[in-house]
């Protein structure tokens, strides 16, 4: 009976044994697993944090080599461009000069890759050029900023961010960061160059690429002092202009709560591995403690736990285990979606550096770099694509932002669809919220290769009629043979998109679309400018087609954006001079209305004829305003009287002030005054400008003898209207008829 009363007794201590310590070697092992996950959650805290400060880092120093570029461009085209050094000598310039002058600061402007605004300061002359006109300094809208500049150099590198604007009446000022640099050298300076790029603009570059609709990128400025303490937020400190960059953490709440549980779990895991070991003793020497003690503090703490944790089931040692590796698998999830970001990061800021020729790789660094992103790096030519959305303002307004992400989306994988039909590869990049710009790699050479890009093209654009109620411009660049000129393709293809203004919506454009240009419209659209703004105010309607044969020229040149821009400018500050002589109310109605529509014309239309319909119709409105407010003035009456009496009695010789004055019952001061007054021009100039546009008529398309003509237009000695004449067209009548009528059969 012993025996076989003492095996089970063993054995019964044996299972004892076993099931005492079996609680402690659970609390052990999940109290080790808590730790090990709670150390790797750490782990991947910290690689998260450091991944997002390299990133802000990272876009910090691609800020500053594009600002350092904008730096060397700008000084060297200063100290290179013999037409640029013309502006800082004292000869007197001409309206041409200027336009010369300004069109090159606009082509210095365009290569810029931050949307900015140049100017150049005259100390000679005491006046600024902008992209919009000539000012004097006192009258200039930036004059309070730049005269400290300039005579205390208190700017030695980039600015912080500031207002600014060219007038010092307009509300909307920008923030820019501005840098100004002295002409030709500060000992002897006789002007200077600054720069201002939009702050906008650099945001923008900054929170290109992330996911979140706000900003997650923000710069500060280099008098901003970080918090010590920086919360959620993380602080970069740029050495070459010393602002400081704050960047939000993406999760850094989450991270934050799960750093503070994971110290409170370790604390509590270490206190339960210290009780683990003291139970571990006492059950060691007192074999007698009962399970059920170990079970009912096993209880108490999963309970406790339970509740702090807000389970409502009850809690175990698996359960524990199961939110450690569910937390583990989050976290890793979270990783890898980061290491995808920053290699796409670094993909798109590889493929803007070299479309925007911040960086040139040779073939063999091409294509180690192509291979690392797993894309194919062979080719014979390549062939770049600057897609446009057309009307890209009412896309904005039509569409939320996810929507136009989505749409974006859509374009560039329909595009690549139709290339790799083609047996081509592609690579593209968003240059510009409303341009994308894609490099394709051709097998061909030549026209064939020029021909395949068109091509390409041409079908994306029947995709596009077909399946989205958008329209997209194409802009191709001359295709190149090595990597290393990409990015003279791409600004080609930029220009020529830019062409679309004449060409209009939807149209793909390439070099021999555009073909030669006539270098002299440019002069003659900006005269034709004047006469339309002339005509304007003194009622003639002539303008209107004086504005027509405008928009012709700028068809036929064709004019880019930039260049339409600038004739819109200049036609917008004619017409505001000329309305300047006019009565108070109608300057009124020009500054608080028409001013303001026209120039949101200039930049909602994208094409010549849109445009030209809606200024006409804008001016018709403006002009029928002027002329209601004239005509019920008496001084204007009794001038436009006069005015139909001259273009009446041209032909008379004896025609004056003084038999004008004899029919109207006023003296002869009164009418020049009155008619100078109201129709804008003097008296005797029209006079002459209605009899010579008579002659001109008689002379171009009609074989009367010089005599009989000059007789026609009020002349009753020949050689007084051939004197007249030759002063007022640089031509005797006889040489102007040769002219003229060889012109007519050309």
């Amino acid at each position: 009976m012993t025996i076989r009363g003492g095996f089970p007794m063993r054995m019964n201590w044996y299972y004892r044994m076993m099931l005492s310590y079996t609680p402690i070697f659970f609390v052990a092992i999940s109290s080790l697993i808590l730790i090990f996950f709670t150390m790797l959650n750490r782990s991947s805290e910290n690689r998260y944090m450091e991944t997002n400060k390299a990133i802000v880092r990272q876009l910090m120093e691609s800020t500053d080599a594009t600002l350092k570029l904008i730096e060397r461009n700008v000084v060297s085209e200063l100290y290179t461009d013999k037409l640029l050094q013309t502006f800082f000598n004292d000869e007197p310039k001409s309206l041409f000069d200027y336009y010369t002058i300004q069109k090159k600061l606009i082509d210095v402007k365009s290569t810029l890759p931050f949307a900015s605004s140049i100017y150049l300061y005259n100390a000679a002359i005491d006046k600024v050029l902008t992209e919009s006109g000539v000012f004097l300094l006192p009258s200039f809208g930036d004059k309070v900023f730049f005269a400290d500049a300039y005579e205390r150099r208190v700017s030695a590198g980039w600015t912080d961010p500031r207002p600014y604007s060219l007038s010092a009446d307009d509300p909307n000022k920008q923030q820019v960061v501005s840098l100004i640099k002295v002409y030709p050298y500060a000992a002897d300076k006789q002007g200077a160059v600054v720069i201002n790029v939009y702050l906008s603009s650099i945001v923008a570059y900054l929170n290109q690429f992330h996911p979140k609709t706000t900003e997650s990128v923000q710069l500060l400025g280099s008098f901003f002092h970080p918090p010590d303490t920086s919360g959620l937020d993380m602080y970069v400190r740029s050495e070459y202009t010393g602002w400081y960059y704050r960047a939000d953490i993406i999760h850094a709440e989450e991270y934050s709560v799960l750093s503070m549980l994971s110290n409170i779990w370790f604390i509590i895991v270490l206190a339960i591995i210290v009780l683990a070991l003291v139970l571990f003793t006492l059950i060691t020497h007192v074999h007698y403690k009962p399970i059920q003690a170990i079970l009912a503090k096993m209880e108490g703490y999963m309970a406790r736990k339970s509740e702090q944790l807000g389970l409502k089931t009850h809690a175990n040692e698996f359960k524990f285990i199961e939110t450690a590796i569910d937390d583990l698998l989050r976290k890793s999830v979270d990783y890898e979606n980061l290491h995808k970001e920053g290699e796409r990061l670094r993909r798109q800021t590889l493929f803007l550096e070299l479309l925007e020729g911040f960086r040139t790789l040779t073939e063999p660094e091409w294509e180690k770099q192509m291979r690392s992103f797993g894309l194919p790096h062979t080719y014979k030519q390549l062939g770049v694509v600057v897609l446009e959305i057309d009307r890209y303002r009412s896309f904005t307004e039509k569409y939320k932002p996810a929507d136009q992400n989505l749409l974006k989306f859509l374009l560039e994988t329909a595009f690549r669809e139709l290339v790799q039909q083609r047996g081509l590869s592609m690579w593209h990049a968003w240059v510009e919220p409303r341009q994308m710009a894609a490099v394709l790699h051709l097998h061909e050479s030549g026209t064939s290769g020029q021909e395949t890009l068109r091509q390409a093209c041409e079908e994306f654009q029947k995709w596009l009629a077909g399946n989205l109620e958008l329209t997209v411009s194409a802009g191709i660049g001359e295709a190149v043979d090595s990597i290393e000129d990409i990015a003279s393709a791409f600004r080609n293809a930029k220009e020529n998109v830019s062409f679309k203004a004449a060409f209009g919506t939807g149209s793909i454009i390439d070099n021999r679309t555009i073909g030669a240009r006539t270098n002299g419209e440019s002069y003659r659209c900006y005269q034709a400018i004047m006469e339309i703004a002339h005509y304007f105010r003194s009622g003639d309607e002539q303008w209107k087609s004086g504005l027509a044969d405008l928009m012709g020229r700028l068809q036929d040149m064709p004019a880019s954006r930039l260049e339409l821009a600038a004739f819109l400018n200049n036609l917008i500050h004619r017409l505001g001079k000329e309305i300047g002589a006019l009565s108070p109310d109608i300057k009124r109605r020009w500054s608080d209305r028409y001013e303001r529509r026209l120039a949101q014309i200039a930049d909602e239309t994208e094409t010549i004829a849109e445009l030209h319909e809606s200024l006409e119709a804008e001016m018709a409105a403006l002009a029928e305003e002027i002329e209601q407010e004239q005509v019920s003035r008496k001084k204007h009456k009794i001038a436009m009287q006069i005015k139909e009496y001259i273009d009446r009695n041209y032909a008379d010789p004896s025609l004056s002030l003084v038999q004008v004055g004899d029919r109207y019952g006023l003296k002869p001061r009164s009418v020049s005054s009155l008619f100078k007054e109201e129709i804008g021009e003097n008296f005797l100039d029209y006079l002459l400008k209605v009899r010579f546009n008579h002659a001109k008529e008689m002379l171009v398309h009609t074989d009367e003898p010089i005599q009989n003509i000059a007789e026609k237009v009020g002349y009753t000695h020949v050689i007084s209207f051939h004197r007249a004449f030759k002063k007022m067209y640089d031509l005797p009548p006889g040489e102007y008829r040769n002219v003229y009528r060889l012109r007519l059969l050309e």
